[in-house]
């Protein structure tokens, strides 16, 4: 069987690090005689039984995590394109008005003045 390394022999027998590393200081269980300092994963599964399957709980949960969160992000990137051209819309709006607005005091100012102007014609301006 494979030699793996302290680390991988951990995550394959799903012990805590401090548990592995107290079995292997006892002695119940053992580095591999090769010399590399590493674990045989036979030696895994004489101590602790089946090994555990780390490539499948770590490829599925991100996909699915990760489809979650593009749909939540496209969600929000329609959210926020549609705020945009609501304010958009809001300005033009406000514009708009702005200048009726103006054109408005515009108007009641010119006939401010032309009434003002034309008060009273010649006698008015004789008889001040």
């Amino acid at each position: 069987m494979p030699i793996v390394t302290v680390s991988e022999a951990i995550k394959l027998s799903g012990k805590a690090p401090a548990t592995f590393y107290r079995h292997l200081k006892s002695g119940k269980v053992s580095r591999a005689t090769d010399g590399s300092g590493g674990i045989d994963t036979a030696e895994l599964v004489r101590v602790y039984g089946e090994l555990k399957d780390t490539t499948q709980a770590t490829t599925k949960t991100p996909i699915i995590e990760n489809t979650e969160n593009n749909k939540e992000i496209e969600w929000l990137r329609n959210q926020v394109e549609a705020l945009q051209q609501d304010i958009k819309e809001i300005k033009s709006e406000s514009r708009a008005r702005e200048t009726e607005s103006l054109d408005r005091e515009k108007r009641l100012m010119a006939l401010l003045e032309h009434k003002k102007d034309s008060d009273g014609g010649i006698l008015g301006k004789l008889f001040k």
